[in-house]
This record gives structure tokens, sequence and C-alpha cells, in this order.
């Protein structure tokens, strides 16, 4: 409810998707199950039914979880600049599983109208080109068929390297040491995060882990919070170029020295109900490049197994 009451009603068509009814929402009923295993199978009859009955009503098509708030604003103003007929995807870009890279579901992704038709139309019903099953790990099964169906992976970040979807909170973004180097996220991204208030975009989309209180708490700070005096407007009618615009950046990965110099070591336990995550002593240690790629994979692999409540 709370989705539906803050920044849900800023979208052009808002659907809320489930294995049942309800009437307050109201739901859509899926033929699913549902569950964490189940998020696949889940979004990938999420679009088929998005694709069958909205797809003139909107250009663009963003996926978010319950816990995932957006600022549609920001959206629409960044998507301003790429063209809906284009085969491409955006949102927080990890570098594992996926050769192009994916983007994490709790942040929420955006598929142009041109992808979800290749979804539908040719990827629904391929085995080759989709998981067929409703099981698996929804962000990175999207990931890997996007991939072949030749759906670019685009750089979100703005001109400054700051990104825009998130998935935490923005108190886990800002202050340095609130996920600490040794967490699989630091592993994980495709690009080199910041931290501090320089992390995140003043053009900012969307952030994850958000319960419902803070949702309305953001609602307030974003849009009724007005400071006397503020300079206007100095944006320019359409974003600048994003550092990675032509998709030619080498996936990033943390340094030795980063790690050295992280100040809580210890392994974090992915599925935690908590935004800040929890730790336990296991110092990860840094191989070659091939070594730690694999290692990672295996690490994210079981850290998706962990359901989250």
């Amino acid at each position: 409810m709370a989705v539906k009451n803050t920044w849900g009603k800023r979208c052009n068509v808002l659907l809320f998707m489930s294995s049942e009814e309800d009437p307050s929402l109201p739901t859509i009923k899926l033929p699913i199950i549902e569950g964490r295993d189940q998020l696949w199978g889940k979004t990938r009859e999420a679009f088929r039914h998005i694709w069958n009955h909205y797809r003139d009503q909107a250009d663009w098509f963003f996926k978010a979880d319950d816990d995932t708030y957006a600022i549609l604003e920001n959206m629409r103003y960044f998507l301003s600049a790429y063209n809906t007929s284009k085969p491409l995807w955006f949102g927080h870009k990890f570098k594992t599983i996926v050769k192009q890279g994916y983007f994490s579901g709790g942040a929420g992704y955006v598929l142009s109208k041109e992808a979800t038709r290749r979804f539908v139309e040719e990827g629904y019903f391929n085995v080759l080109l989709c998981r067929h099953d409703h099981e698996g790990a929804e962000d990175a099964e999207m990931g890997k068929c996007m991939s072949r169906l030749n759906v670019s992976a685009m750089d979100t970040r703005d001109a400054k390297g700051r990104g825009r979807f998130f998935p935490f909170f923005p108190e886990q973004h800002i202050f340095p040491g609130k996920v600490t180097k040794d967490y699989w996220y630091w592993q994980s991204i495709y690009y080199p995060a910041k931290e501090g208030l320089e992390c995140c975009s003043d053009s900012a989309i969307s952030f994850h882990y958000v319960k419902p209180e803070q949702m309305y708490l953001l609602e307030y700070l974003i849009y009724r919070l007005r400071p006397f005096g503020l300079e206007p407007e100095d944006r320019p009618a359409t974003p600048d170029p994003s550092p990675d615009l032509d998709l030619t950046a080498t996936p990033w990965f943390v340094t030795e020295k980063q790690f050295e110099g992280n100040s809580a070591g210890g392994e974090v336990i992915h599925g935690s109900t908590s935004a800040t995550p929890k730790l336990k002593s296991n110092r990860y240690t840094m191989k070659n490049y091939t070594e730690r790629l694999n290692e990672l994979i295996k690490r994210t692999e079981r850290a998706r197994k962990l359901k989250i409540t």
C-alpha cells in the first residue's frame, strides 16, 4: 500500500502482480506460485501480461519490488535521452554471470518497448533464449535472456560517474563502511561506486530495502520539504551522457588495498531482513582475476539461495 500511496501514483500505469487477488491495490493474479524462488516465473508472466494488455499505454516498462522507492520524474528525465524503439534496458549493473552485465532486481530495472517486445514475442516461448520454468534468480535470468535477445545493458550513471539506481537504502550508500568491502556488492558491481554524498546522482532514480514508513519519509523529504532561497533548476533539458555510453568499459574490481583498509572485516550474509549488512568472521582473500571471478560467481549463487522476507 505504501508504494501505491507514494511514488506509484506518479506512474502512467501502475500494476501490482501477485499470485493472489487483493482488491485493495488491486492486484493482477498471475498463474504462478508465490515465493522468492519463483520470482523469475512471476517476472516472466508479469511482462507478458503487460505487453499483451498495456503495450500502447506506455513507452517504458519499469519492474520494481514492493520495497523499492522510485523518483519517476528523474526516471523520465534520464530516459528522455534514449529511444524506446531501440533494444535497451537500464538499472544498477552487476558484472557476474552475464558478460555484458545484468541489473539488480531490487533496485528495479527499465525495459524499452523494443526490449519488452523481444522478451515476450521472441524470448518467452524460446527455451534457448530465456529460461522456460519459473525457478532461478530473477534478475540474473532476465540478464541472460536480454543478452541472448541482443538487448543492451546500458550505463545509468550520470556524467560524473554517480549512480542513479541503488540496491540499498540511501544510508548504506552514503556512509562509508555501512556496506563493507568484503560484502558481495563490491565484488559484483560493474562500475566503480563512490561513497559519501558523492555516491548518488542529483537525479537518482531508485533505492531498495525501503520500509513502508521510510517511503513516506522519502516522500516528504523529496516532494514536500522546500528550503527557501534555493537556486532555480540549472540542469540541461536532457541529461549529459553516461561515462560508458558506448559500453566499452572493462568491468571494475575492488583492489587489494581497499580490502586491507576495510574497518569491519568479514563476509556479509546475504538474506538479512535488515538493510544493514550482518557480518560473519571470514576474510576474503584476493586472487588472480580468473580465480576471483569464479569464486565470486559461486558466492553470488550461494547468496541468492538465501531467502529474504
